[in-house]
């Protein structure tokens, strides 16, 4: 499945946000089974009046040394291209498919086989006014030595303004206020354009 957002603006917000130096700021949202599930920014931008974000419902699972903290980048050390209802170990540097174990369809389960702790989380490819970004990290979770855990892409994609931002940035708080876009079940495209008055994205 194909999906799209079309997010617009007007000229004079165009120059308040950039006199802010504030990025449009898109998070996807991931249910997980780790309590320590963390935000992360999938894609920041400078906007144009308007702006196309597309993506494709593949995933991937990374690993990353980052800790899993507000303001961390997140650096991914390995990847792969995954398929939901497999489980993967990850070991050795790598990712490999578990043959006598699965996971709920639509989910996604890793087996931490390494002796010490490790971020884990989901990745995934999107295209922003034409511009590609390869598995931009979606969510960040520490997971322990032997531990597992379980992530659940939902198609649900907050947007909002951020200063300081950049892809891949653990986001446990944010300054501005959030619009959330809810895809799937037969949506595959959301509008939106910005309201400067309100600082409010509207569904249009």
């Amino acid at each position: 499945m194909n999906y799209a957002l079309n997010i617009m603006f007007d000229d004079k917000d165009l120059l308040d946000i950039y006199d802010a130096k504030q990025s449009v700021t898109l998070i996807k949202q991931t249910f997980s089974t780790t309590s320590n599930n963390s935000s992360v920014a999938w894609v920041t931008f400078n906007p144009f009046e308007i702006n196309n974000v597309n993506w494709e419902e593949n995933y991937t699972v990374y690993a990353s040394t980052t800790q899993v903290q507000n303001g961390a980048s997140i650096l991914k050390s390995s990847y792969t291209d995954a398929v939901d209802g497999f489980v993967y170990n990850f070991g050795s540097g790598v990712f490999l498919k578990n043959p006598n174990l699965s996971t709920d369809a639509d989910s996604y389960e890793i087996i931490n086989t390494t002796n010490g702790k490790l971020t884990f989380g989901l990745a995934q490819d999107v295209k922003v006014n034409g511009n590609s970004v390869q598995a931009a990290p979606i969510n960040a979770a520490t997971v322990l030595a032997g531990q597992n855990a379980i992530f659940t892409p939902l198609e649900k994609v907050q947007i909002l303004l951020q200063s300081n931002v950049q892809d891949g940035l653990v986001l446990t708080s944010v300054s501005s206020q959030i619009f959330t876009a809810t895809l799937g079940n037969g949506v595959n495209s959301v509008s939106v354009k910005y309201n400067g008055l309100t600082g409010q994205f509207v569904q249009v």
